[in-house]
C-alpha cells in the first residue's frame, strides 16, 4: 500500500471543488447504498450542488468548473459526467489536457462504536473507449485524516480500482451498463480503528491513458461498517457468507472472510464439519479446524467438490458461550456430463451458463480470447488464463456464462472453468468460404478465396481493420495487436487469407492469427537497406511517451505502467536501428534518459531545459522534454540550445507585442507553452566524410481543434522565419512530433499548419510527406503521421530516395503500444558526399603594371568542423617567385591552403612580378587536390593570365651623326630597352636638308622607297640598324645633312626619344677645326670657345652629371647653341659635368667643374 500526500494541481489554474456534509454512517454492519439516479439525466452545465448527498467532486486544468454534464458516452471534452442513457445513471468523469476530474465521497462514524473494517463494493462501468490498445482506469484511494478531495494522506487500495475493460474495437461510446463494459468490485480494508465522530474520505482519481482517455464510471456503491456494538460480545463475518459457485470435481477453489471478535472472554475456536470443506489462516496449510485470537482475524476456505451438484455446509465459531456460523454453498460440476454443441450453446440467454467441448482454433495468438471449435460451429472465449494455456488443436472442455458484447455472441465473465480433455493435438482445417459467406461462420476458422486488399500501402498495423475484397463483396481484416503479423508488408496480389470469423457490431471481421494466415505478408524493406550501416548518416525521431514517469512521482500513471520494461524495449529498438542521431520527444525523467544512454555504448545524450510551463517549477503533471542522443563514433556536438528563448521570454515577462496576435492563451503559450525546438548543431564523420548539419528537435502543440491549429501555423511560421533568415544554405533537420501531418491537417477541412515548407521547394523538402501519401501511420491508434523529417534543400542532396521509413517494431516487442511508446520511430539515411572544393572562378588575367595583390577564392560545398588544408598544385609556364609570387605556405610546385572549421571560403593572394622584360603572355595554372574528407570539384582548376605590359621602346642610338663624303658604309643603330618576344618592325621617314641628295650624295641599305626605310627587329632582339653610305663628289659644299625619324612602329613596340637621328655629310676638303668650353673650372656659366667654325654652323649638345644623368639636350647653330648652354650653367649646382659636342660627324667631350 502506497501513501500519497495531498497535493495541488498545478495545470495554470485553481482547483474546484464542490463538498457537501459527509454520509453518516449510523448503524455498526449495516450498508449505505447509493446509485446515483439522482443525478441529473440532462444538460451539461448542472451544477455539482445536485450531488447525492455527501459526494463531491474536483476539477483542475484550464477548464475547471463546478459543473457536470449527462452523457451517454458520446461526448469526449473533459468533464464530470453523469453517465447513462435512461433514468439509470452513474457517477464518473473523462480526463483531458484541460480537465482532470476526481470524485469521492466524505463519510463520518456515527455508529456509536469503533469501526474495524470497511467493506466496500462497486460497480465500475465504461462509458466511452477513448483510444485503443491501453487501458485506462479510476485509480481508488481512500483518506482517515482528509478534510476534502485534496488534503490530507490518501493510502492506494489497487484491490478497488477500476480498470476499464475495453481496450480494443472503435473509439467511441459504449453501454457501461453491458456485462462486457462493466466490472463489480468488492473488497475489505481491514485493520481500521475509526472512533465514534471521525470522518474519512474515499475518491478516485482519473487516470491518464495514452492518447483520448475512457469514460469510466462508478454506480451501485456499498460501503459497510464492521465492527460491535460497544458493550456486547459478538462474532461477525465480512462477507456474511461465501458462494463458490461452479467447481469442477476433482478441482478445488478458495475464498475467504473476516472474523471480528468483540468483547470475547477467550480465543475463537473454528470448526468444519463436511469433508469438502477446509480452513486454514494463511492459505497454504489446510484442515477441519483452527483458532483465532478473540478479536479475530482472516480465515481461507476450500471447497474441494467431489460429486456433481450443490453442496451445502457452515463453518462454526465459538468463544465461551459465543458462537456463531458463516453460511458456504459450493456446486461440484462434471463438465462432461453438460455438454451442448456450440452452436446451440450461441443461441442461449445472456448470462446462461454452458459447457461446450471442441478444439482450439486460436490460444493466445490474440492475446486473449481463444476460439473454440467443433463440429456445429464456433465460439470465442474471454478468459486470459485459458488463452496462455492452451494450444491450437488442443482438446478442450470450457463451462462460463454466455456474453454478448458489440453484438458478438461469446464466452465471458465470471468462474469460466476450462478442462482439457486430452488426446493427441489435431488442427482443425479451415473451412473454405467466400467473402459473402463470412457473417454466417462466426466463431469458425475459414479461408476466404481470391481476395485482394483494397490498401495494399505500406505494413499491417496492430489493431487496425482493413478491407479485402474479390471485387463483388467486401469484408472486414482485422489485425489483433498480438499477433505477429503487424509490422509485415501487404500482399500485393490475389491472396487466399485464413481466420477466425470474429464480429464488431453489424460488421463480420476476418481475424488472421499468424502470418502464415496472410500469404504475401512480408518483412518489410527498403532499397536503402542494402546500403551498410557505417556508410550513411542515419537519423531518428522518436516520441517516448512520457519516458521515465512514474506512478510513485506523480498523482496518476502517465505512460507505461513498468518504468523498466519501457528502458529495455527502448535500447531493443535503439541498438537495432544503429543510428548515428536520434530525437527523442516526451522525457520525463532525466535519470531514466541517461541511463539508457549509458546502456547504449557509445552514445551520448543532452536534453533542453524549456519544456511546457517549465517556468512554472516542480509540477504534478511529468516534464515532456525533447532531447538527443548521438553516436560519438560519428558524431561530436558543436552546441545545443533551446531556439527563441530570448524572443519567448521577453514577450512572456514584458512585452507581448514581440509575439503579435498569438492565437489563444496569448504569448505565454508560444510552442505548448514554452516547450521550445531544440536546436543540435553537431559535427559528422561518415567514413572519413565530414560535414555540419544543425537539427531542430520539434515536439509540437497537440490536438485536432482549430485552435490547436493555429497556435501549430504561428508556430511554425516563427520557426521558418527563422530558418529562412539564418540558416540559409546550410545542412538542417527539422524533425519530431509535429503533432500534424504535412499532406493534409489533423484538423478537419485544413491545411497542414507546415504548408509553407511544404510549398518552398526551393529552400526544404519534406522527405517524410510520402509516408503520410502512402497510407502509414506515425502512433499505434492514430491514422495519421505526425512525425516528420523536413530538410533543406542543402541535406536533400545527400538524402537516400525512398529511405523515410516508419520503424515498425511490433513483432520484436510484445504488447508495443502499452509497454514502448504510443509513437513510433521514423528515419530517414544520407548518403555524405564528399565536400567538393572548387574555385570561385575558373580565370583571370593580371598585367605586370598591375602590383597589386590578387586574390584567388576557393570554396567549399558544406562546412567542416574541423579545420582542413588544402593542397594546390602549380603548374603553366609563369614561373612562381619570378613572374608571381603567392603569399602563404608553398613550395615550388604546391601550394597549402587553410579552410577553417565551420567556413565554406578560404583564398590565397598572389602579386604579379613585373620584370621589365618584353615577352608573350604568361600562365600559371592551380589546381585543387583531393584530401582527406573531400574532393576537388567540377571548378578544380584556376587560370591565371600574366599579360605583359614591358612593350619594348625603341630610339637611335645617336642623335647626331657624320662622315666624310666616300667614307665608306656607316652603321646607324636602334636600339630596343628589352629584346621583343615577337619580330617587329619599324618605319623611318627620310628628309634630306642643306642639299643632300638621296642617290647623289648618300644610299642607304635596305633603300629608300618613297622617302622611307623599313627595318625588321627579330624575335629575341634588343637592337636593329641600317646602312648610310656618303659617295663622294668633286665639288666642295658644306656639309649636307640627312634626318631619318621613327614614322610608325608595328604593335610589340613604341617609339621613344631621341626618335630623329640626324647624319651630317662632310666634305672631305673643309680646314680643321679647334673646340673648347671656358672658363674651366667656374663659378657662374661657360660656353663654347670655337676656331674655324662659323657661328652659323650647326651642332648637337648634351650635358650630363657626373653620374650621367642627362641634364640638357640641344641642337643647332653654334651661337644658339652657347646661349641654351649659358643659361642652363646658371641654374646647376656645384659639381662635375660632361659636355659632349657634335659637329660634322666629329665628337668633342670636355670635363667641366662648377665650384
Amino acid at each position: 500500500m502506497r501513501l500519497h500526500y495531498s497535493f495541488l494541481f498545478l495545470f495554470l489554474c485553481a482547483t474546484i471543488s464542490h463538498l457537501h456534509a459527509q454520509i453518516s454512517l449510523f448503524q455498526i454492519n449495516a450498508s449505505y447504498r447509493q446509485d446515483f439516479d439522482s443525478l441529473l439525466s440532462t444538460g451539461t452545465t448542472n451544477d455539482f450542488s445536485t450531488f447525492p448527498h455527501g459526494w463531491v467532486a474536483v476539477e483542475s486544468g484550464t477548464n475547471a468548473n463546478t459543473t457536470y454534464a449527462s452523457s451517454t458516452g458520446s461526448a469526449n471534452a473533459g468533464n464530470t459526467y453523469s453517465f447513462g442513457t435512461n433514468g439509470e445513471r452513474s457517477f464518473g468523469g473523462l480526463q483531458s489536457g484541460s480537465l482532470i476530474p476526481t470524485v469521492g465521497a466524505g463519510f463520518v462514524n456515527n455508529t456509536g462504536t469503533v469501526i474495524n473494517a470497511l467493506q466496500i463494493s462497486y460497480r465500475g462501468e465504461q462509458w466511452r473507449l477513448g483510444a485503443v490498445n491501453r487501458i485506462d482506469r479510476l485509480d481508488f484511494q481512500y483518506s482517515l485524516d482528509a478534510t476534502s478531495l485534496t488534503t490530507g494522506t490518501w493510502s492506494d487500495l489497487d484491490a478497488l480500482d477500476f480498470n476499464g475493460p475495453i481496450s480494443t474495437g472503435t473509439a467511441g461510446a459504449l453501454n457501461g451498463n453491458d456485462s462486457l463494459s462493466s466490472t463489480v468490485l468488492i473488497t475489505t480494508i481491514d485493520g481500521l480503528t475509526i472512533t465514534p465522530g471521525t470522518k474519512f474520505f474515499i475518491r478516485w482519481n482519473d487516470f491518464n491513458a495514452g492518447g483520448a482517455d475512457d469514460g469510466l464510471s462508478i454506480d451501485d456503491f456499498s460501503i459497510t461498517p464492521i465492527g460491535i456494538d460497544l458493550g456486547t460480545t459478538a462474532i461477525t463475518f465480512s462477507p456474511a457468507s461465501l458462494n463458490f459457485g461452479d467447481v469442477i470435481v476433482g478441482s478445488s477453489d478458495t475464498l475467504s472472510y473476516h472474523v471480528a471478535g468483540k468483547n470475547l472472554p477467550d480465543s475463537i475456536a473454528v470448526f468444519t464439519f463436511g469433508s469438502e470443506f477446509s480452513i486454514s489462516v494463511d492459505g497454504v496449510t489446510f484442515s477441519n479446524s483452527l483458532t483465532l485470537l478473540p478479536t479475530g482475524g482472516r480465515i481461507v476456505v476450500k471447497f474441494t467438490p467431489t460429486r456433481n451438484g450443490l453442496t451445502r455446509d457452515s463453518i462454526l465459531h465459538v468463544s465461551d458461550d459465543v458462537q456463531r456460523s458463516i453460511s458456504l454453498t459450493g456446486n461440484g460440476f462434471v463438465q462432461a456430463a453438460n455438454i451442448i454443441p456450440i452452436a446451440a450453446a450461441r443461441t442461449q440467454p445472456i448470462g446462461t451458463r454452458v459447457t461446450v467441448a471442441g478444439r482450439i482454433t486460436v490460444a493466445n495468438q490474440h492475446g486473449n480470447p481463444a476460439y473454440i471449435q467443433d463440429v456445429t460451429g464456433g465460439i470465442p472465449v474471454f478468459d486470459y488464463t485459458m488463452a496462455s494455456s492452451v494450444e491450437i488443436g488442443d482438446s478442450i472442455i470450457v463451462t462460463g456464462p454466455i456474453g454478448v458484447f458489440n453484438n458478438q455472441v461469446q464466452i465471458s465473465g465470471s468462474n469460466i472453468i476450462f478442462t482439457d480433455a486430452g488426446g493427441p493435438q489435431i488442427i482443425r482445417a479451415p473451412k473454405v468460404i467466400s467473402p459473402s459467406a463470412l457473417a454466417a461462420h462466426e466463431g469458425q476458422l475459414v479461408t476466404v478465396r481470391n481476395v485482394r486488399l483494397v490498401n495494399t500501402n505500406f505494413v499491417f498495423y496492430p489493431q487496425s481493420t482493413e478491407i479485402i475484397t474479390n471485387d463483388t463483396t467486401s469484408i472486414d481484416l482485422r489485425i489483433d495487436g498480438d499477433t505477429d503479423i503487424p509490422g509485415l508488408t501487404k500482399p500485393q496480389g490475389i491472396v487466399d487469407i485464413t481466420g477466425v470469423v470474429g464480429r464488431f457490431r453489424s460488421n463480420a471481421q476476418l481475424l488472421p492469427r499468424f502470418r502464415a494466415d496472410i500469404p504475401g505478408a512480408d518483412e518489410p524493406t527498403v532499397p536503402s537497406d542494402t546500403i551498410p550501416k557505417h556508410k550513411t548518416l542515419d537519423i531518428v525521431n522518436w516520441n517516448l511517451e512520457f519516458f521515465g514517469a512514474t506512478r510513485e512521482d506523480y498523482p496518476e500513471e502517465y505512460g507505461p505502467a513498468d518504468e523498466a520494461l519501457q528502458l529495455a524495449n527502448v535500447k531493443q529498438v535503439l541498438d537495432s536501428l544503429q543510428a548515428d542521431i536520434i530525437a527523442v520527444q516526451e522525457i520525463s525523467d532525466d535519470s531514466s534518459f541517461f541511463a539508457l544512454v549509458r546502456q547504449l555504448g557509445h552514445y551520448k545524450g543532452v536534453c533542453s531545459d524549456r519544456f511546457s510551463y517549465s517556468f512554472d517549477g516542480p509540477s504534478n503533471f511529468p516534464p515532456q522534454k525533447v532531447c538527443y542522443i548521438y553516436d560519438t563514433l560519428t558524431v561530436s556536438a558543436l552546441s545545443s540550445r533551446a531556439l527563441f528563448e530570448n524572443l519567448y521570454d521577453s514577450a512572456r515577462l514584458y512585452d507581448a507585442s514581440l509575439l503579435p496576435g498569438y492565437p489563444g492563451g496569448g504569448a505565454s503559450s508560444f510552442y505548448s507553452s514554452g516547450r521550445l525546438p531544440f536546436l543540435l548543431k553537431a559535427s559528422i564523420n561518415i567514413s572519413g566524410v565530414e560535414t555540419i548539419v544543425s537539427l531542430i528537435d520539434i515536439h509540437a502543440k497537440s490536438g485536432s481543434t482549430p485552435a490547436d491549429h493555429a497556435r501549430r501555423l504561428y508556430d511554425a511560421a516563427v520557426l521558418k522565419d527563422t530558418l529562412d533568415t539564418h540558416f540559409a544554405n546550410t545542412n538542417f533537420i527539422i524533425l519530431g512530433d509535429l503533432n500534424d501531418d504535412l499532406d493534409q491537417s489533423i484538423t478537419s477541412g485544413l491545411q497542414s499548419p507546415y504548408q509553407a515548407f511544404v510549398n518552398d521547394t526551393a529552400r526544404y523538402s519534406t522527405v517524410t510527406k510520402v509516408l503520410s501519401e502512402a497510407g502509414a501511420r506515425s502512433t499505434v491508434s492514430f491514422n495519421d503521421v505526425i512525425d516528420h523529417q523536413i530538410i533543406s534543400n542543402e541535406m536533400h542532396t545527400q538524402y537516400i530516395d525512398g529511405a523515410a521509413t516508419i520503424i515498425t517494431p511490433f513483432g520484436t516487442i510484445p504488447n508495443y503500444g502499452n509497454t514502448t511508446s504510443d509513437h513510433l520511430p521514423v528515419i530517414t539515411r544520407y548518403s555524405l558526399t564528399a565536400p567538393r572544393i572548387n574555385f570561385v572562378s575558373a580565370a583571370a588575367a593580371v598585367a605586370e603594371v598591375d602590383s597589386s595583390t590578387y586574390r584567388i577564392t576557393l570554396r567549399s560545398s558544406k562546412r567542416f568542423s574541423s579545420t582542413k588544408t588544402i593542397a594546390v598544385h602549380i603548374s603553366g609556364n609563369a614561373i612562381v617567385n619570378e613572374d608571381y609570387v603567392v603569399t602563404g605556405d608553398s613550395l615550388s610546385s604546391t601550394i597549402y591552403v587553410t579552410l577553417e572549421s565551420d567556413s565554406l571560403q578560404t583564398h590565397f593572394d598572389i602579386r604579379v612580378v613585373d620584370d621589365f622584360f618584353d615577352e608573350t603572355n604568361e600562365k600559371a595554372i592551380f589546381t585543387i587536390q583531393p584530401g582527406y574528407g573531400f574532393v576537388s570539384g567540377d571548378s578544380s582548376m584556376f587560370a591565371l593570365t600574366i599579360t605583359d605590359n614591358d612593350i619594348p621602346e625603341i630610339s637611335f642610338a645617336k642623335i647626331i651623326s657624320s662622315a666624310f663624303e666616300g667614307s665608306g658604309d656607316q652603321t646607324i643603330q636602334l636600339k630596343l630597352s628589352t629584346p621583343v618576344a615577337t619580330e617587329q618592325h619599324i618605319t623611318l621617314q627620310v628628309t634630306n636638308a642643306l642639299g643632300a641628295s638621296y642617290g647623289s650624295d648618300y644610299t642607304t641599305t635596305p633603300s629608300v622607297v618613297n622617302g622611307k626605310i623599313t627595318l625588321p627587329v627579330d624575335a629575341g632582339s634588343n637592337e636593329t640598324s641600317f646602312v648610310i653610305t656618303p659617295l663622294s663628289d668633286s665639288r666642295r659644299e658644306i656639309a649636307e645633312v640627312v634626318t631619318f625619324k621613327i614614322a610608325s612602329v608595328s604593335s610589340g613596340i613604341t617609339a621613344k626619344n631621341p626618335t630623329v637621328s640626324v647624319f651630317t655629310i662632310l666634305d672631305s676638303r673643309l680646314r680643321n677645326i679647334f673646340m673648347n668650353v671656358a672658363p674651366n673650372p667656374t663659378t657662374h656659366t661657360a660656353k663654347l670657345v670655337t676656331e674655324g667654325i662659323e657661328l652659323s654652323a650647326f651642332i648637337s649638345l648634351e650635358l650630363r652629371s657626373s653620374t650621367g644623368e642627362l641634364l640638357l639636350h640641344t641642337n643647332g647653330a653654334l651661337d644658339k647653341v652657347n646661349d641654351v648652354l649659358e643659361s642652363s650653367f646658371m641654374q646647376l649646382k656645384r659639381g662635375i659635368y660632361i659636355i659632349k659636342v657634335v659637329h660634322q660627324s666629329e665628337t668633342h667631350q670636355f670635363r667641366l667643374v662648377k665650384s
